[in-house]
């Protein structure tokens, strides 16, 4: 199996052995832990792929994450900006679409879809709970790729030959709910029956340490996620899953302890690619709308998400997304990341389940508790992540909003106090508000609370509409996006390798292949 073939030829691997592929090599195997004792009980065989596929969900790779995620979902998001003027000033940033577009398919489907092949040929019967674990990563992976492009191989995958069919973005999501289903009453059997299994689990598990019964709530949170994102286009089965999440005996994430963090363990070191992007290439700051919206809540989370400027006097400041920039040296002293290589990667944490739930308490769904009080725990579990302190001055504050935005370089991109974009929603939960209101609110603290998670905090953007974020100055679609991007159009990889299924699965979107037109769950 070459690097550079695709998914088409994936099957291959499930014959081959462990070192069939460079990328087996260097994610999959760790010599100081793969042990002859663990390879007795067999593990070694079926669990060698974990570690590989959780530090895919976001490459620990720094120029792969970089392609996979930071030059898109992380700018569309409006988390972060970039200082740097990529291909002469015209790229993802203004909706220029690069080749980068490569590679939020290929580590998933290289290295995730691989790696649970894998699994389930050698461990679906013997280690089914290996291979739960498996498909619960694989789900966590996948809707991240399905959230991007829209229709994706899916359901066909390793089924041989050398062109895999493309699925509709709606059967992928029932898909989800029945392998995460499946996955948490596997591992409930286990948590009850076998718990022995957890010390086999461990070496592999850099999110848990092998603990069945936080994967089982990581699943439900997972569930309760994708539920909400169906919310728009079919919330009879948004709201069955969602409380069906909340209400299972394991429950959700609802303790920053139990947060679902990729991090060091076993002898596996992990680091975190975004120190690099930001540190080291500096090819990444703060976004505009971040700075606007921490500025205006005298947010304390400013300073613990990002690095005051390198800018005399100017504390802390955000680039814009779309603009136009000359030279790297005007806008790389703006505000760098606040990121270690050692900090933890974020996949899922408790803040999040608690606006999940406070999105779905407005709806009337059975979320067990209401909308005020699951409101303001998210935001005080957000602080408790970072040791923020109390929150309740922040709660009560019913007054500030969004600051408008200056850019000391450019008046061209700066953002006036009456603009239509910026926002006016406030902190303080009003119980007669209306839905549109409430929902606002919930998703605006919510958005701040998923940093640096530009992948999901995009995603919840293009369902919902909010946080109302500054659009684009310069737009290089050639009209093909008039508003905020929608989804990354498919991989041109596929086009060459993948052609005649990818040109059918132009048909299941709901518009031409580019980046304006909306996903099935997009609101409408």
């Amino acid at each position: 199996m070459k690097k550079q073939l695709y998914i088409g030829i994936l099957i291959i691997a499930a014959i081959l052995p462990v070192s069939c592929t460079k990328n087996f090599d260097r994610f999959n195997t760790n010599p100081n832990e793969l042990t002859d004792s663990l390879l007795k009980y067999d593990y070694k065989y079926v669990g060698a792929f974990i570690p590989g596929m959780l530090t895919s969900l976001y490459s620990t790779v720094d120029w792969q994450y970089q392609l996979q995620q930071n030059l898109n979902a992380d700018l569309y998001s409006g988390f972060m900006g970039i200082p740097t003027p990529f291909n002469s000033g015209k790229n993802n940033s203004n909706y220029f679409m690069m080749d980068w577009n490569n590679w939020p398919f290929k580590v998933a489907f290289d290295n995730v879809m691989s790696g649970w092949k894998l699994v389930k040929d050698r461990g679906e019967k013997t280690r089914p709970d290996l291979y739960a674990v498996a498909t619960i990563i694989k789900v966590a992976s996948m809707h991240r790729v399905t959230d991007v492009f829209g229709p994706i191989p899916y359901s066909k995958f390793g089924s041989g030959g050398f062109s895999t069919p493309y699925d509709s973005q709606e059967s992928i999501y029932k898909a989800f709910f029945a392998e995460l289903d499946q996955s948490i009453q596997s591992l409930t059997t286990f948590d009850k029956t076998n718990p022995a299994g957890k010390a086999q689990l461990k070496p592999f598990d850099l999110l848990f340490g092998g603990e069945y019964g936080d994967w089982i709530r990581f699943a439900n949170s997972l569930k309760l996620r994708l539920a909400m994102r169906i919310s728009f286009v079919n919330e009879a089965l948004a709201k069955q899953h969602a409380e069906a999440a909340v209400n299972n005996e394991y429950g959700v994430i609802t303790d920053n302890k139990k947060n679902a963090m990729v991090r060091s363990g076993s002898g596996i070191a992990v680091s975190n690619s975004l120190y690099v992007i930001s540190q080291e290439y500096n090819d990444i700051r703060m976004g505009a709308s971040m700075e606007s919206f921490l500025k205006g809540y005298n947010d304390p989370r400013l300073s613990v998400y990002f690095r005051a400027s390198g800018m005399p006097g100017a504390g802390f400041r955000g680039i814009r997304n779309g603009i136009d920039i000359k030279a790297k040296p005007d806008y790389e002293k703006f505000s760098a990341l606040n990121i270690e290589r050692n900090t933890p990667i974020r996949v899922l944490a408790a803040s999040e389940t608690y606006f999940l739930r406070a999105e779905g308490a407005v709806r009337g769904w059975n979320m067990k508790g209401d909308a005020k009080a699951l409101y303001e725990e998210g935001i005080r579990t957000s602080f408790a992540q970072y040791d923020l302190g109390d929150a309740g001055t922040y709660l009560n504050d019913a007054a500030s909003k969004p600051a408008a935005y200056t850019d000391p370089v450019n008046a061209l991109n700066n953002v006036a106090a009456n603009a239509p974009y910026l926002s006016t929603i406030t902190i303080r939960w009003q119980e007669g508000d209306n839905f549109e209101t409430k929902l606002e609110r919930i998703i605006t603290q919510k958005w701040i609370s998923l940093y640096p998670d530009g992948e999901e905090a995009w995603a919840e953007f293009r369902r919902t509409g909010y946080p109302k974020l500054f659009p684009v100055v310069v737009n290089y679609s050639g009209g093909s996006i008039p508003g905020f991007i929608n989804r990354l159009p498919f991989p041109p990889d596929e086009y060459k390798n993948n052609k005649d299924e990818v040109t059918k699965a132009a048909t299941l979107l709901n518009g031409p292949d580019n980046g304006g037109t909306r996903l099935w769950w997009g609101r409408p």
